[in-house]
């Protein structure tokens, strides 16, 4: 009896141990505060996400005006050094002129001044040996007289020429002087424009996570396009694809954040130059031309003709290196000759931001870019929204 006692008494105290060694349950309290911490935390990990991509816009918007602003200036000096190339040409041509008419001048006032020595130093014995010496010298001193008046002419002329070219020698070392200031000022705005394309790529490639898919789609679809038209209509097909997925989305969760279109802005030129073949008139195919051609400067900026989002931003086919911006209202800009890039699809640019450079020629002639505004898809007069052109 005494031993089943003992038995008991020690199993009682086995069960009372496991007993004190399992878990307490936490309360029902304590899960909701842990909940409500993570919770929390969550929140607080995506106002400072929201944050951070606050400051990344920012920061990418105030690049943009600052690469705007700079690209304006430099603008500026390309067109500045684009008329002083010009003028410098056109003053060396005259030196030139001047020079070769001052060569025949000097030419014949020297045999006049001959002709007059010879009468002047013509010896009295030869009057004696040839009585007919007198009578041709009259005639010769007469025939001179004659000429006299030429001859001031001619030596007058001679010395107007001699100021032009002072004054051309003076004018030239100016310009030459200015084109030099300003060619230094241009290298150091692009210095300063490379610099900020970097910061804007890195800022924007930080906003942004599907880029390279973007671009690569971009590629397909322009490898599939047959032409310029096709091109356009594709991109506003995906353009509408995408306006219908946010749609759905929009429908069944919530509207996806995306940054809005630029405003317009004041419309100009993508480069500085002359316009060498207007809207409608024949190209070099002898075709009715459904742009324009811009002749420039090599390695000229490249700007954005107004505010949009670029969809397009590579090779195609005969057009070379292209960027194609979206407007609003329907509008595109097709931007192409470009020897660089410095845009990525989906971009958002605002009017006269950088897009890239002008490719160089070879063989003496200038580069050329090509322009083209279109509305909805169609090829339409850029002096729609280009004043004066």
């Amino acid at each position: 009896m005494r031993l089943f006692f003992i038995f008991c008494l020690s199993i009682l105290i086995a069960f009372a141990g496991m007993a004190l060694a399992a878990p307490i349950p936490a309360r029902k309290s304590d899960a909701l505060g842990s909940y409500d911490a993570q919770i929390e935390q969550e929140q607080s990990e995506q106002k400072e996400q929201k944050k951070k991509a606050n400051t990344l816009q920012k920061d990418l918007q105030a690049a943009q005006k600052k690469l705007t602003k700079i690209a304006s200036s430099a603008q500026r000096n390309e067109k500045s050094l684009s008329k002083l190339d010009q003028e410098i040409a056109e003053l060396e041509k005259r030196q030139t002129q001047l020079r070769a008419d001052m060569e025949g001048d000097q030419a014949a006032l020297a045999d006049l001044f001959l002709a007059l020595q010879r009468v002047r130093r013509l010896p009295p014995e030869a009057l004696i040996l040839k009585p007919d010496a007198p009578l041709k010298t009259a005639q010769s001193a007469m025939l001179l007289k004659g000429q006299l008046p030429e001859l001031y002419a001619k030596a007058e002329a001679l010395q107007k020429k001699l100021t032009e070219l002072e004054a051309l020698k003076t004018d030239l070392e100016s310009k030459k002087t200015a084109l030099n200031t300003t060619t230094r000022s241009l290298k150091e705005e692009q210095s300063k424009i490379a610099a900020l394309l970097e910061e804007r790529k890195t800022l924007y490639r930080s906003t942004q996570n599907d880029i390279r898919a973007r671009e690569e789609k971009m590629q397909k679809i322009a490898a599939q396009a047959q032409n310029l038209k096709d091109l356009v209509q594709k991109l506003e097909t995906e353009d509408n694809r995408k306006e219908v997925r946010k749609q759905v989305h929009k429908a069944v969760h919530t509207k996806p954040k995306s940054a809005p279109t630029p405003k317009d802005g004041s419309a100009r030129l993508p480069i500085s130059g002359n316009i060498t073949t207007r809207y409608n008139a024949l190209d070099r195919f002898g075709a009715p031309s459904q742009g324009i051609d811009i002749e420039g400067r090599g390695g000229a900026l490249v700007v954005a003709p107004m505010g949009g989002v670029v969809r397009f931003s590579g090779p195609f086919k005969g057009y070379g290196n292209m960027v194609i911006i979206e407007h609003s209202k329907g509008y595109h800009s097709l931007v192409a000759g470009l020897d660089k890039i410095d845009t990525i699809v989906g971009q958002s640019v605002l009017a006269g931001e950088p897009l890239g450079t002008l490719h160089y020629e070879t063989g003496g002639e200038k580069p050329v870019l090509y322009y083209e505004l279109r509305y909805n898809g169609k090829a339409v007069d850029p002096g729609k929204k280009f004043a004066g052109l």
